[in-house]
């Protein structure tokens, strides 16, 4: 209660003093014989608030002779132009917001860009080396065909090398076929003779 008593006490004060009554004060009811708003009187002299209070009391003027087809307008025309940001400030703050994102999205594109032409010049390279080779084959393959086709007797014995490297490893394999079946032959009478001891 003490508070409330401070509080009005407060704004007694703050409608008595003349610095901050800007505005003009009028009756609640209307009366024909004070149709002018109080002066308006302000303690700092031509200061920058003094042009606001002199529009104020031009609109207040203004209103007091207001018939209704002025009313009208007033009601249907639109909201008078205001001093504006220039673009909308949501829009500016969603742009600050999703500029991170877009600097890491931008550097995440260059590093593909720069992976993929990496892939590519190391494929170049790869293709470059397999022509290289298949190039150095054909180069050996033409230079054995003219070394064969140059020295017949050297062609001749390549050719018994060959037949002889067949026939040694036919003669291998039939050797080792024997004797695996020779174990197996043995294998079940030694085992008798073992079982008979």
């Amino acid at each position: 209660m003490r508070r409330f008593f401070a509080g009005k006490s407060i704004l007694n004060r703050i409608q008595s003093s003349n610095r901050l009554n800007l505005y003009p004060k009028r009756p609640f009811c209307s009366s024909t014989q004070n149709k002018k708003p109080t002066a308006i009187t302000s303690s700092n002299n031509g200061s920058s608030s003094s042009p606001s209070i002199s529009n104020y009391s031009e609109q207040y003027k203004a209103l007091e002779n207001l018939d209704f087809m002025t009313a009208a307008k007033i009601l249907f025309s639109g909201t008078p132009n205001k001093k504006e940001f220039g673009l909308d400030f949501h829009l500016v703050q969603l742009f600050f917001v999703c500029l991170p994102s877009l600097a890491v999205y931008l550097v995440a594109q260059y590093a593909r860009s720069e992976m993929k032409k990496m892939d590519a010049e190391l494929e170049r390279k790869k293709q470059a080396e397999f022509e290289a080779q298949a190039k150095e084959m054909e180069l050996k393959a033409a230079e054995e065909k003219a070394a064969a086709a140059s020295n017949p007797e050297l062609l001749e014995v390549k050719e018994r090398l060959d037949k002889l490297e067949i026939t040694v490893k036919e003669i291998a394999l039939e050797s080792k076929k024997q004797t695996s079946n020779a174990i197996r032959r043995t294998g079940p009478q030694n085992n008798n003779e073992q079982n008979k001891q």
